[in-house]
């Protein structure tokens, strides 16, 4: 594995601070019921309590993604974001909404998987299964 560069460090910071506060915003918003974000998950058919699941889940990942270490958890957190900004895609698709709506989740699953890709050596999940003793 390479050495990170600076700008290898700047550009991983830069997609993975997008990515966590836009996650604690949101999730936080949708713990709480906050307009417009909560609008939007009834105007795409979910039901109201779902948007407490979602909200903790969102600040639950976003919390684990700025932690260090933990690879195994990060990667988790990683997948549960995709399945969310995937799924917000496809609910949008699905209502009918146009290109706009798709606009937000098609940046954030970009910026994840940027985020996913830069992260540092010591965050990535080979990483850690080289280090464990074999069963």
């Amino acid at each position: 594995m390479k050495t990170p560069t600076r700008a290898r460090a700047i550009a991983y910071w830069a997609c993975t601070l997008f990515v966590t506060l836009t996650a604690l915003m949101s999730g936080i918003c949708d713990i709480l019921h906050v307009q417009p974000l909560f609008g939007v998950l009834l105007h795409l058919g979910y039901p109201p309590y779902f948007a407490t699941v979602l909200g903790f889940w969102k600040v639950s990942g976003a919390v684990v993604l700025l932690a260090p270490r933990s690879p195994v958890l990060k990667e988790w957190a990683y997948a549960g974001m995709f399945c969310d900004y995937a799924s917000a895609v496809a609910s949008h698709l699905a209502a009918g909404d146009g290109a706009v709506a798709l606009l937000g989740p098609a940046l954030s699953i970009g910026l994840l998987a940027a985020s996913w890709h830069l992260r540092p050596p010591g965050t990535r999940l080979e990483r850690a299964l080289v280090a464990a003793p074999s069963v």
